[in-house]
């Protein structure tokens, strides 16, 4: 029997060769005579721990792929662990209460709360199931399902970052000056290579065009329909974004990728933004969508952009300019908006519609406060009464204002919808034929846009191009348009009527749009050129609205002849019983009412219009110049509104 050594060797030195100076040379060679089984061990620990050493560099290397699924069992090994009925009933309930938060973040749109109670919903829902059932196909089914969606969830996100750590890593290499052999191209021309196919084609083309490579591109973002990138450019007349932008169809070119190239001004003076996408998603029709919306307070729905976001325009206290050419979607955003206002209950709509019949604006008439001007005179009449109702409402809020001061309140500055009284919105159709056949007209048309706007009257004007003649000689009136939309130009040359000097080489090119219904949007908020389509207003979804006017009426009854009564009973100018006309320093707006009242005295007319005895007071005494007379009433004098003809 072989004895075990108490600390056995494991080589002994065997003697090979001797040289001159007696200097040995060894070969160390294994001891087998040691125990096998405690040399078996050792192995297993070796090969063992060799394995844990791998495994915690490959999860340390994957922890990002592997995270949810990680999270997801350990959710699943957490309700095996507290598997109960009363459990069961718990994490039921809470995964109920989640689901409930979720369904309110959606209907109150508020997104970080949605998407955190359907998180909470779905891993409740996870640890329910594991509570429930076990171990077993039922537990596993629900593992499946919410390791899928967490990946759903989580791919976009690890391939952002993936994408990062990429690029970071070739900067590295840039940074530290790599050989020619090790990055070719790069080496000799430095800045021409990028994180993605796209970005160095991208890369090489803005260098064929300018000899000169971008400084970076700060962003690249790749979606569904396309990618997108942020080019920092260096200093320099030809790499001037507005340059490149100027020479767009080469820069395609170049780039010699699919899709359609877009190129815009960016933030910075010297950053231009690069879009090509390869799938139009604005290619098909977009239907009308019912927004439910009942107060012109609320910005309108218009349609989509490219990325299939929904736009919204405000038109409160903005004027809008509608420019574009003929059969390209102007009428049918006119159509759209008139869909939205006629919906709220606190606007009224007129229109001024000067082609032969209105056949844009006449369908809408029913809807409308008044009758559609159709004729220069109408439209002056129509105007005129707004310029008086400006002054009504402004002595109105005058007055308002004065009391609130007193008070302790501040002023009051706006007309508001719903508080004050409604708000009115003025269609026209075709304003430079209204100016070409009234010239006059421009001016006070022009002064309306001056200062209705915070009295809630807001004018929305369509035109082919507002050029210079449209306003009467003069662009000053173009300024006043909050809001500015153009469907596609006839020329090149017809976008800085729109968009200003200059907006061309910031990439507003409505002269590109290439179907109807496309249009270019400039507002406070949408400062940089984007392509939205509207959505389409059928004659179905006009007759919708309107259809019951038309229907109610008899094909057997006589037709009323045409006449400009209700033009002249809607819109007759005020007049003083002498038969001169109320003017603006005349108190207008107290003398409609006084009319409707017939008769009053001083503090009944205080009392009706709200305003104080001395203003009743001194409105009475203008009004008697101009042939109201008084008669006494007890104690007090009443003032009659008509002549004594016909009292």
């Amino acid at each position: 029997m072989t004895q075990i050594p108490t600390e056995p060797p494991l080589y002994v030195p065997e003697p090979m060769t001797t040289t001159a100076d007696k200097a040995s040379t060894y070969r160390l060679t294994r001891d087998f005579a040691s125990s096998s089984s405690s040399s078996s061990s050792q192995a297993l620990v070796v090969r063992c721990t060799g394995w844990l050493v791998r495994a915690r560099g490959w999860v340390s290397r994957y922890r990002y792929e592997i995270a949810p699924a990680a999270g997801t069992s350990t959710l699943s090994l957490l309700g095996w662990w507290q598997e109960s009925i009363g459990a069961t009933v718990s994490y039921g309930l809470l995964t109920g209460v989640a689901g409930a938060a979720a369904v309110l973040g959606l209907k109150y749109k508020n997104a970080p709360v949605t998407q955190a109670a359907a998180g909470f919903t779905v891993a409740l829902g996870d640890i329910a199931t594991a509570t429930a059932f076990g171990p077993g196909p039922e537990s596993a089914t629900a593992w499946a399902l919410t390791t899928g969606l967490a990946y759903w969830i989580y791919g976009p996100w690890l391939t952002a970052q993936r994408n990062a750590r990429m690029k970071l890593h070739i900067d590295t290499v840039k940074a530290k000056g790599a050989l020619p052999n090790a990055l070719g191209l790069e080496a000799a021309d430095p800045g021409l290579i990028g994180a993605t196919p796209e970005e160095t084609a991208l890369r090489r083309a803005i260098h064929a065009l300018t000899g000169a490579a971008p400084l970076d591109v700060m962003a690249f973002h790749r979606g569904e329909h396309g990618w997108s990138a942020l080019v920092v450019m260096p200093a320099g007349r030809s790499t001037a974004p507005s340059a490149i932008i100027s020479r767009r169809v080469q820069l395609a070119a170049n780039l010699g990728q699919p899709g359609k190239l877009t190129l815009a001004q960016g933030p910075a003076d010297n950053e231009l933004v690069v879009k090509v996408s390869t799938v139009d998603a604005l290619a098909g029709t977009l239907p009308l969508t019912e927004t439910g919306v009942t107060t012109c307070r609320e910005p309108v729905l218009l349609g989509a952009d490219e990325d299939g976001q929904p736009i919204h325009l405000t038109l409160m206290y903005r004027h809008t300019l509608i420019a574009g050419a003929s059969d390209w979607g102007k009428s049918g955003i006119v159509n759209l908006l008139i869909k939205r206002l006629n919906r709220c209950l606190d606007a009224d709509l007129y229109g001024i519609d000067m082609k032969p019949g209105a056949p844009e604006l006449g369908p809408w008439e029913p809807v409308m406060a008044a009758p559609v001007a159709k004729t220069p005179t109408q439209a002056r009449a129509l105007l005129l009464w707004l310029r008086d109702e400006c002054n009504r409402r402004g002595a109105i809020i005058a007055e308002l204002s004065r009391k609130s001061m007193a008070e302790g309140k501040g002023p009051v500055r706006k007309w508001v919808p719903g508080v004050h009284g409604k708000a009115i919105f003025v269609f026209t159709d075709e304003l430079a034929e209204l100016v070409r056949q009234d010239p006059g007209l421009a001016e006070l048309y022009e002064s309306l846009l001056a200062i209705a706007r915070f009295l809630a009257i807001h004018f929305i004007s369509a035109t082919q191009q507002p050029s210079r003649k449209v306003f009467g000689g003069s662009t000053d009136a173009r300024g006043n348009y909050a809001n500015r939309l153009s469907t596609r130009a006839g020329e090149a040359g017809h976008a800085p009527f729109v968009f200003g000097q200059g907006c061309q080489a910031k990439g507003w090119r409505p002269e590109l749009l290439d179907l109807p219904g496309k249009f270019l949007l400039q507002t406070a908020e949408l400062t940089e050129p984007k392509v939205y389509r509207a959505e389409y207003v059928t004659d179905l979804d006009i007759a919708a609205d309107v259809g019951f006017y038309y229907s109610d009426k008899a094909d057997t009854e006589p037709q009323p002849a045409l006449t400009d009564e209700p033009w002249v009973e809607q819109f007759a100018l005020l007049r003083f019983p002498n038969g001169d006309l109320v003017r603006p320093g005349q108190w207008p707006d107290l003398w409609e009412q006084f009319q409707a009242l017939g008769s009053a005295t001083k503090k009944e007319l205080a009392a009706v219009c709200q305003i104080s005895r001395d203003t009743a007071m001194r409105a009475i005494e203008e009004w008697e110049k101009h042939g109201v007379v008084g008669r006494r009433d007890g104690r007090s004098t009443r003032y009659y509104a008509k002549p004594e003809e016909e009292q």
